[in-house]
């Protein structure tokens, strides 16, 4: 492990980069499958398969961080203020409210009803796909917060890994889902490295949060 104190802050770049690089694995799955079929995954099992390797990639990161830097992501902080609970809540509802509008309806029935066809199944796999991809989320989150501030010595009420995600996860978006999607995603972003911000930086808390925004 190396000391602390010699830890450069380009690791932790390195590490939220890395974070970045496991959001193309769902991209990486689909061209391997296309080698072999043509038709693809079916829903269902294009958001197992997807889980599993954002899980196994944000799970691996902290691990690697842990062992090599004492970077210990699941270390246990101090419980949010309650006046911070309520801004979290309230951001949590500001996003759901934004993506209601965005999807022209409440965001999971909107998809049961549409792609997922109302298979049961369908819908139980793209929420264990959420919650795999907002384990990516709060990972690079936490990376890139952890870059900017000891790089830049700013503040920790600063939501700075937020907008690591925005400038990475966030501008792909643009590309992948076009200008309203990509807009929608950098203020996700923005909204998740708040919500990392006012939960103390504690992984589990903004895990749930973010989790329930992002699903909902």
């Amino acid at each position: 492990m190396v000391e602390k104190s010699k830890i450069q802050p380009i690791e932790f770049l390195w590490l939220g980069l890395y974070g970045f690089a496991g959001f193309s694995l769902e991209l990486i799955l689909g061209m391997v499958v296309g080698l072999f079929q043509k038709e693809g995954l079916s829903i269902s099992m294009n958001g197992a398969l997807t889980a599993v390797l954002w899980f196994g990639a944000a799970y691996l990161l902290a691990r690697y961080a842990n062992n090599k830097f004492g970077f210990d992501l699941f270390e246990i902080r101090k419980t949010p203020e309650s006046k911070a609970l309520l801004l979290i809540v309230g951001l949590v509802l500001l996003i759901i409210a934004v993506s209601t509008f965005g999807f022209g309806g409440f965001k999971p029935i909107v998809e049961f009803n549409g792609d997922l066809q109302q298979s049961v199944p369908a819908f139980i796999f793209r929420n264990i796909y959420y919650l795999a991809e907002t384990g990516l989320i709060v990972v690079t989150v936490a990376f890139g917060q952890a870059f900017f501030e000891r790089q830049f010595s700013l503040s920790e009420k600063f939501p700075t890994g937020g907008l690591f995600l925005a400038l990475t996860w966030g501008l792909m978006h643009f590309l992948l889902q076009g200008f309203v999607g990509g807009l929608y995603t950098i203020f996700f972003s923005l909204a998740a490295g708040c919500i990392f911000v006012l939960c103390k930086k504690d992984i589990r808390w903004a895990y749930l949060f973010v989790a329930i925004a992002f699903i909902l």
